[in-house]
């Protein structure tokens, strides 16, 4: 029995990357399969719900994903601009699409970031290690723009799920996010450079990451630049908000724009769970469980799921074609 434990495990070790891959594609399968077959009658539920779509709200809705793109890409260059490194919106947001391509194929929702980052260090040899540096406060602000629509949420009345309050864990989340991202910002309120000079193994790790810590502690600099990043955070998130509250509306559900502020933050946070791939499943799986708990129809929202995890798609493969035709046009 020994031996088959260590086979087992040595088999692990040796393909560890692809046994977790296919393990959450598998989740991810199973996720949306289980959806569509409990959500769904028949094939004539389907139908009849594919029927009463309307096709210029539900292209409105795709709409938001430009604008998206573009502030996403504007986001970043701003922090970009602080280190010194100037790139084109263009540039930024076909990498940004590109990692949207990533995005369906790496585990969680932040997995094109790696792509994104490898993209600015080979484009202007900025080092690997701050190019992830900026994206870490990237993606924090938008975290805490989610954080903020959230607790804007429950001002608005929402504060239960399925009858538990969410109140306080949402002011927690806030908090949190607020706390972390002011270390990343002043990592020397931790006191890591004098502990890293009594311990030589902190001593050696401080050592290899050190355009990290500089790259983090640059920004108390630009103060006035983090809080435009925070507005521009806002704004994209607003947008991911209209978008899903478009794609409702296209199926004919009545649940107002407000009702969107509170599902859309805690549904794009829940994504990043690192359980299937690219937060596929999961992210379909929670927004059809809240919008039926306020008052949406099972198989109108699960559509609106399908359909919002379709653009995903359409936008992951905009970004494919992005990444194959790359190398052709870098030759000419």
């Amino acid at each position: 029995m020994k031996k088959i434990f260590k086979n087992i495990r040595d088999f692990y070790k040796k393909h560890k990357k692809v046994i977790n891959i296919t393990l959450r594609i598998i989740i991810s399968a199973g996720l949306i399969i289980y959806l569509v077959m409990t959500q769904f009658k028949d094939f004539k539920t389907i139908a009849s719900t594919l029927k009463e779509i309307s096709i210029p709200l539900i292209l409105l809705s795709f709409s938001t994903h430009i604008y998206g793109i573009w502030i996403t890409a504007y986001r970043w260059q701003t922090l970009l601009k602080t280190q010194d490194i100037r790139l084109s919106i263009l540039s930024l947001s076909s990498s940004t699409l590109v990692g949207q391509f990533f995005n369906n194929f790496l585990p969680t929702s932040i997995g094109g970031d790696v792509y994104r980052a490898y993209d600015v260090t080979k484009k202007s040899g900025f080092p690997m290690s701050s190019s992830v540096s900026v994206l870490v406060v990237e993606r924090f602000s938008g975290i805490i723009a989610s954080a903020v629509f959230a607790t804007a949420a429950l001002f608005l009345g929402f504060t239960t799920i399925g009858g538990k309050s969410v109140i306080i864990p949402i002011l927690i989340f806030l908090a949190v996010s607020i706390i972390i991202f002011f270390l990343i910002l002043n990592p020397n309120v931790l006191g890591i450079r004098k502990l890293a000079k009594k311990i030589k193994f902190l001593e050696k790790i401080l050592e290899k990451l050190r355009n990290v810590y500089h790259t983090f502690l640059s920004f108390k600099k630009y103060k006035w630049v983090l809080i435009k990043v925070l507005f521009y955070s806002l704004t994209l998130q607003f947008a991911v908000i209209v978008n899903y509250w478009l794609a409702s509306r296209a199926l004919g559900i009545n649940l107002d724009l407000t009702a969107f502020i509170f599902i859309v933050p805690i549904v794009s946070i829940i994504s990043m769970l690192p359980v299937s791939l690219g937060g596929i499943g999961v992210r379909e799986g929670s927004l059809v469980f809240m919008m039926v708990s306020l008052g949406a129809q099972n198989a109108k929202a699960a559509m609106c799921s399908l359909l919002l995890f379709a653009m995903l798609l359409i936008m992951g493969i905009i970004g494919g074609l992005i990444y194959a035709i790359r190398p052709f046009l870098a030759r000419k």
